[in-house]
């Protein structure tokens, strides 16, 4: 396969397409592969009248609607950066990214259309309905520049949390999205093919949801079903109507999924894959998921993967059957190797944080050069990025995710996981989705562990035991607390980084 390419011409050549085949679907609206092709061309050329050219950045901020995916592959045949945006952001927060790309051209929606407007001076808008297919403010091109580069120029500005914790915008290539795809496809036996449909309800705007959800399953030739909105009984629904046999999700979804009565029989009976990523998987939703996929008589698996917007997001899936804690195994083209401070590898079994060398690295932060350095390091002559998270591995080579560095929890000189602490807590099937924390009293530190669930006081004993059994004796939360509901990020993972920064409000 050549990376080495645009965007759009790895889509296309992965897999040759059908003209006839089935594209893009969402709601009533379906496009096959010539009218999808034909509107891709049709909005390069008119982006071409705007002036749109090669390094060119333009704004995508919609939601998972047609135009959106158009738009990227029309940007990419003319070598343009897209910059993937939120589409809910607060007006301050789009000025301020608007201000630090300058972009020529912006996509917008009903969502944001009135908030953002006044914000894009020097700037052309395309307004994209959510109720019908138009580009308003997308004039009538006849011809266009294609981009013929070797695929190293940025394609996509995607925010991230940064490998350090603050928020950057990560440069994207067409070679390292086209490398995150295929190594990914490839990795699962390149088994996909047009009877196939992905579900594409995380945000575009995220690495998994644009590049995996959109990316890699067009190059199989995939149907993409779009929906906007994650609305469990409609994405049920639509699962069902559209035969969708592949899904990429974070874990929340999958819950909310379960809770419904329709996510049974014969709307999920032709699910195959269910790619899990963005936060930690619990063995109960893995029981209940294979419970209720037996029950159908589908043959589905919850695969859980990590991956970082640096990597174009997954560079480890778990492929040989769920491992209680594990990730499973780096993907194809992708090397790994776990760290100490100093950057040298660790024994097995010891902790240390992930470094990653592989085509589908990120080009750098825009505008940050010093961080860009700490995180591209070389090692050994090669070139490896810090992902900033700690792992360990067992001998045969499974991935164990223990958490972010910066959440590493030290009591009485002792290392303390936060995400063991976690995952062992949600074995016993008491408690779903909970947060452990970093707390101190009287000067001493200790950990604290979140529920959403109200406890019984020998329920509460129950888990701290069962910590205490398969942890440290400082992994043993001295307090287990009940909050309504977690705060959570745009993209449904539990809102840590704020949970934590409230309890350590309290205590200084």
């Amino acid at each position: 396969m050549n990376i080495q390419t645009s965007l759009f011409n790895f889509m296309r050549d992965f897999h040759k397409k059908d003209d006839s085949g089935l594209a893009v679907v969402r709601g009533s609206r379906k496009m096959n592969y010539k009218e999808f092709f034909d509107e891709i061309d049709r909005v390069a050329a008119g982006l071409y009248a705007l002036g749109v050219r090669k390094g060119d950045v333009c704004m995508v901020a919609l939601p998972n609607i047609i135009q959106a995916v158009v738009a990227v592959y029309a940007l990419a045949k003319l070598g343009a950066i897209a910059s993937m945006i939120h589409p809910k952001l607060s007006g301050e927060q789009f000025a301020k990214s608007f201000k630090k790309q300058s972009p020529k051209v912006v996509f917008l929606s009903e969502v944001n259309l009135a908030e953002y407007r006044s914000e894009c001076k020097g700037a052309k808008v395309i307004f994209c309905s959510m109720l019908r297919y138009s580009y308003t403010g997308l004039p009538r091109g006849t011809t266009y520049e294609e981009y013929k580069g070797d695929g190293n120029d940025a394609m996509f500005y995607m925010h991230s949390g940064g490998t350090s914790g603050e928020p950057k915008d990560v440069v994207l290539s067409h070679r390292a999205a086209n490398a995150m795809a295929g190594n990914l496809l490839m990795s699962l036996g390149d088994k996909y093919h047009k009877d196939n449909a992905m579900l594409v309800v995380l945000p575009m705007f995220h690495g998994f949801g644009f590049c995996v959800g959109v990316h890699a399953a067009a190059c199989t030739n995939m149907a993409l079903v779009l929906e906007p909105i994650f609305k469990p009984k409609k994405i049920v629904e639509s699962i069902g109507k559209n035969h969708v046999t592949t899904i990429a999700a974070v874990p929340r979804m999958v819950q909310l999924l379960l809770q419904e009565k329709g996510f049974s029989g014969k709307n999920i009976a032709h699910l195959t894959d269910v790619f899990v990523g963005g936060d930690s998987v619990g063995p109960e939703l893995v029981k209940e998921f294979d419970e209720r996929i037996k029950e159908a008589g589908a043959h589905a698996v919850l695969s859980p993967g990590y991956g970082l917007t640096e990597t174009v997001s997954v560079c480890a899936l778990t492929l040989d059957g769920y491992r209680e804690g594990s990730l499973g195994f780096a993907i194809q083209g992708v090397d790994t190797m776990i760290v100490d401070d100093v950057l040298n590898q660790v024994p097995v079994g010891e902790a240390g944080e992930l470094i990653v060398s592989t085509p589908q690295m990120m080009t750098e932060y825009l505008g940050d050069e010093e961080t860009t350095l700490r995180t591209i390091v070389i090692v050994n002559g090669k070139k490896w990025l810090r992902t900033g998270d700690l792992f360990r591995t067992d001998e045969a080579g499974h991935l164990f995710f223990l958490g972010r560095k910066k959440r590493l929890i030290k009591i009485s000189g002792m290392n303390v996981f936060p995400n063991e602490i976690e995952r062992t807590a949600q074995e016993l099937g008491i408690i779903k989705d909970c947060v452990a924390i970093e707390s101190r009293r009287g000067g001493k530190t200790y950990i604290k562990l979140l529920v959403e669930e109200k406890l019984s006081i020998d329920e509460q004993a129950r888990i701290k035991a069962h910590i205490g059994k398969k942890l440290s004796q400082w992994s043993i939360p001295r307090t287990i607390e009940t909050v309504e509901s977690f705060p959570r990020t745009q993209v449904g993972k539990v809102d840590v980084k704020k949970l934590q920064e409230e309890e350590t409000a309290r205590w200084n």
